[in-house]
């Protein structure tokens, strides 16, 4: 499936709002992976962030 144009021009601004490198992060590849997942860039952007940070929803704890 492609990517319209639209779709990267959108993911390209996104990132130069977020401050976030097109170096790092390319417009394409982004907005590809949020069309194929169905998802916001702010949604996949806020999970790799935690992925990133080591943010867990789980913990390795034993309950008592």
């Amino acid at each position: 499936m492609a990517i319209k144009p639209e779709k990267v021009r959108q993911a390209k601004k996104f990132l130069e709002n977020k401050k976030i490198s097109i170096k790092k992060v390319k417009p394409y590849l982004l907005a590809q992976v949020t069309e194929d997942l169905n998802i916001s860039f702010s949604e996949f952007t806020n999970t790799i962030t935690k992925v990133l940070n080591g943010t867990s929803n789980t913990s390795d704890q034993k309950k008592d």
